[in-house]
């Protein structure tokens, strides 16, 4: 057969080239069970030749599904978005369906547009990575149109009222301070741990209440080290908020990162320092990165469970597929982290001349 034509990519066209109906070859294609053995043989065969593979969209406009589940990022510019999208990846293909990737960077002009696009590609759902702008979050009734695919929200940085799985930062920032108490730590440092940082309000809001359930004092137990001119919160802002612990007439035991990437910038100050980990002052990070488990002193951090999050997540969106709409509790679903100990955390040190802390060196 000649195959340097112009792929095919309808039944039409796979029918006429066999000389057949393309009632006879949507048959094959759906498996029906009484199109005649030799029939089926030669669709089959003409497939695997020609290399066929039906419109998503065509698909769609007959009422089958495409195949294609949308996926919108709000962000995608640190390590754990790229974890996020390699399982979300591969939890979606698992069931058969392939992503279609867009991007907003929280933009609610580009979020509207992104939608539209998705819902005349006809995806079969649509999965939200960060949920929705805080602009569109409270009442997303704008931007997704009557009898809409399924939607999950994954991670949502902002409240909304669709079906979604997040990560329980408020359990995962409570087992890291209990993790430290019990190595006898009471006074302890917050790494760029903010309100208004990403995903920082659940994190600050989990160790004010876990502070409260030790009996610690939020304004004498935890010193807060950031710099509100910068909100990038990568190795260099940890580097940064190193000097500023140095500084400090009374510093802290322990210190809690926002996330990994700041745990190994402040690391590495505090060594660069002359001071030791865990010996002088203990670090703790959050999201597990590769990159933690090949620094010395391997750091303690939390793991999310990105696999589990985006089984989740898929999970949620098949069962819209298979059942209709989710309602009532079952809209959230939060999925507890786990501890990951490793060598940078250790008793809080001995006090030197009355006062307890580290003396660089």
């Amino acid at each position: 057969m000649d195959t340097s034509r112009r792929p095919i990519t309808s039944t039409t066209a796979l029918a006429r080239h066999l000389g057949l109906s393309r009632w006879t070859v949507s048959r094959v294609l759906n498996g029906h069970p009484e199109v005649k053995a030799e029939t089926s043989r030669r669709v089959l065969a003409a497939i695997e030749e020609l290399g066929f593979t039906p419109s998503p969209l065509a698909r769609a406009l007959r009422g089958a599904r495409s195949g294609i589940v949308g996926v919108c990022f709000q962000a995608f510019g640190t390590p754990v978005f790229v974890k996020k999208i390699s399982a979300l990846q591969g939890r979606l293909r698992d069931q058969g369906f392939r992503a279609l990737i867009e991007l907003t960077e929280g933009e609610p002009a580009r979020e509207r547009e992104v939608l539209r696009h998705f819902m005349a590609m006809k995806v079969d759902g649509i999965v939200l990575v960060g949920g929705l702008s805080p602009a569109h979050a409270h009442d997303p009734s704008g931007l997704l149109s009557e009898g809409h695919p399924p939607v999950v929200a994954v991670d949502p940085v902002a409240e909304c009222p669709l079906p979604s799985v997040t990560v329980d930062r408020e359990h995962g920032v409570r087992i890291l301070l209990e993790h430290l108490l019990e190595l006898g730590h009471r006074r302890f440092g917050l790494v760029g741990i903010d309100r208004d940082v990403l995903y920082g309000r659940s994190r600050w809001e989990g160790l004010k209440a876990a502070a409260r359930q030790h009996g610690l004092v939020w304004e004498r137990d935890f010193t807060i080290l950031n710099d509100p001119g910068n909100r990038e919160m990568n190795f260099a802002q940890g580097r940064l908020l190193a000097e500023h612990y140095l500084r400090l007439e009374r510093p802290p035991t322990a210190l809690l990162a926002l996330n990994d990437q700041v745990a190994v910038g402040v690391q590495s100050g505090l060594l660069g320092a002359g001071l030791t980990i865990p010996g002088d002052v203990s670090v703790v990070g959050f999201d597990n990165l590769e990159v933690t488990d090949y620094i010395n002193p391997r750091l303690t951090t939390i793991d999310q469970r990105v696999d589990h999050l985006m089984e989740a997540a898929t999970g949620m969106l098949h069962e819209q597929l298979e059942s209709g709409p989710l309602d009532g509790p079952g809209r959230l679903l939060k999925i507890r982290p786990e501890l990951v100990v490793r060598g940078s955390t250790g008793p809080a040190p001995a006090p030197r001349n009355g006062k307890t802390g580290p003396t660089p060196s």
